[in-house]
């Protein structure tokens, strides 16, 4: 293992179909990203539970991977329910956390990405 490596830590997509701790799985997505034909799951989207109830998934990649200004959930992405996404159903896709390198937002669910107005010319 490299000394860059051994300073990073990979979080990986979290798609439709992937389970929680408790035993519920993402059951709706509001993305067309795809890899591997799975759908990547956002903020926002539903995790639901055999007993039928839901949860929304709270927070995710922060500004390192988002989808129409929503971050992509990932494992370890929080739900509101006090449940965790635990699984996923790939293992290659994900973001990269070097340490010492911040991701503003990451598994931040008070995070929200603010656009840059255009600037006016004068």
């Amino acid at each position: 293992m490299s000394e860059q490596q051994k300073n990073e830590t990979t979080y990986l997509f979290a798609t439709i179909g992937v389970h929680a701790g408790r035993g519920g799985w993402i059951s709706s997505v509001t993305t067309g990203a795809e890899y591997k034909g799975l759908a990547l799951a956002r903020v926002g989207d539903t995790v639901t539970y055999d007993d039928g109830r839901k949860a929304t998934i709270l927070d995710g990649a922060g500004s390192a991977a988002m989808w129409e200004d929503k971050p992509l959930a990932l494992v370890g992405s929080r739900l509101s329910n006090g449940d965790t996404i635990t699984a996923t159903l790939q293992d290659r896709w994900g973001i990269t956390v070097r340490d010492g390198e911040p991701i503003p937002g990451l598994f931040d669910a008070d995070w929200t990405h603010v656009r840059e107005r255009p600037r006016r010319r004068t």
